[in-house]
C-alpha cells in the first residue's frame, strides 16, 4: 500500500516461497484483504473462489475487483511478488543473489589463501562491497514456513534449517535483504506439561526443528493464541468472548532494543486484518466485544 501511495519514496520487491500454498490462493487472500481496506466488505478467499455452488460470489464483487479503483493494487501486487516453489535453501539462495547481482554491482577484493602446494598465494575475488541500483528499494524474503523446507543433500531437516538461516544473514549482510523466516513452535511446547507450567506462549527455545535460528535474527517476534490452548482469560482480556479472533504479538528477541513487550490484537482471518486493541480496562473495548457478536449473528 506504501509502495503505491508514495511510487517515488519506495521501491517493493518480495520473494515469497509459499511452501504450503499456491500464488493463487495468496492473491485471493490479497483480495480479501482489500475488499475489506477499501470498501469495509467482509468475504473470505474460499468464498471468493465460489467452492460452495449454493453461494457464488456476487457480481458485484466481481465488478469491484475489475475496476481500477482495485486493479492499481492487483497489479502492483503481482508485479512485486515473486512467487516459486524451489524449496530448498541453496536455491532461494541463489534465486535472492542472482536478483541482488541484475540490480546491483558487487566489488571483490584480492585475498591470500594457501594453494595446493600448503603455500600463500594471492587471490582475486573476495567479496568487498555492494553498491544497489537503486538505494530507495526494499528487498524482502519471505520463507512461509521453514519446517516445509527441502533438506539439502546428506543433511537433516534441523541442518538444512540452519543452513537457511546463514544464507538469510548473507542476504541481509550483503545484499540488503529483509529475510522473513516463519517458523512454527514445537509441539512439545503445547503439551499438557508445558501447559500446566504456563510454557505455552511462542520462544525461541521452543522453535520447532532448530533453535538456532533464533541467533541469527534480528528481531524475533512470537504470535499467540490463547483459545487454541483452551485459555479463558489472558492479560485481563475475556478469551471466552473473542475465541480465535485475539492475538497477542510478543517481542521474544531482539538485537536493537527491548525484549518482552506484547500487544493484544484483533484478529479476523476471514479478511486476514489486525487491529491493536484498547487496553482491557479501556472502555473503548466494549465495541471490539459488540463487533464480535456482530460477526457471529
Amino acid at each position: 500500500m506504501f509502495a503505491i501511495e508514495y511510487p517515488d519514496a519506495a521501491k517493493l520487491k518480495v520473494f515469497y516461497f509459499a511452501l504450503e500454498e499456491t500464488d493463487e490462493r495468496i492473491l485471493h487472500r490479497f483480495e480479501s484483504y482489500l475488499l475489506m481496506k477499501l470498501d469495509k466488505i467482509r468475504i473470505s478467499p474460499r468464498d471468493l473462489r465460489s467452492t460452495d455452488n449454493s453461494k457464488p460470489v456476487p457480481q458485484e464483487i466481481l465488478n469491484l475487483l475489475n475496476s481500477e479503483k482495485y486493479q492499481i493494487y492487483i497489479r502492483k501486487f503481482e508485479e512485486t511478488f515473486s512467487f516459486s516453489n524451489v524449496a530448498n535453501p541453496t536455491g532461494v539462495y541463489k534465486m535472492c543473489k542472482q536478483y541482488a547481482e541484475e540490480t546491483g554491482k558487487t566489488y571483490t577484493k584480492k585475498y591470500t589463501a594457501k594453494n595446493e602446494f600448503g603455500e600463500m598465494q594471492e587471490y582475486e575475488g573476495a567479496f568487498d562491497y555492494y553498491v544497489m541500483d537503486n538505494p530507495n528499494e526494499f528487498r524482502f524474503v519471505v520463507l512461509d514456513h521453514c519446517g516445509l523446507i527441502q533438506p539439502e543433500k546428506g543433511m537433516s531437516i534441523k541442518e538444512s534449517i540452519d543452513k537457511m538461516s546463514k544464507y538469510f544473514v548473507e542476504l541481509r549482510n550483503r545484499y540488503n535483504f529483509s529475510p522473513i523466516l516463519i517458523q512454527q513452535q514445537s509441539t512439545v511446547n503445547e503439551s499438557n506439561e508445558s501447559f500446566k507450567l504456563k510454557a505455552v506462549r511462542p520462544s525461541g527455545r521452543g522453535l520447532s526443528d532448530s533453535s538456532y535460528t533464533q541467533r541469527d535474527a534480528n528481531t524475533l517476534l512470537g504470535l499467540f493464541s490463547p483459545f487454541k490452548f483452551g485459555i479463558e482469560s489472558f492479560m485481563e482480556y475475556d478469551c471466552k468472548i473473542f475465541k480465535d479472533n485475539i492475538r497477542f504479538l510478543e517481542v521474544c528477541n531482539s538485537r536493537d532494543g527491548q525484549v518482552g513487550g506484547i500487544i493484544a490484537l484483533f484478529f479476523d482471518g476471514v479478511c486476514n486484518m489486525f487491529y491493536e486493541l484498547p487496553k482491557p480496562n479501556d472502555p473503548a473495548i466494549n465495541k471490539w466485544y459488540e463487533y464480535i457478536r456482530t460477526l457471529n449473528n
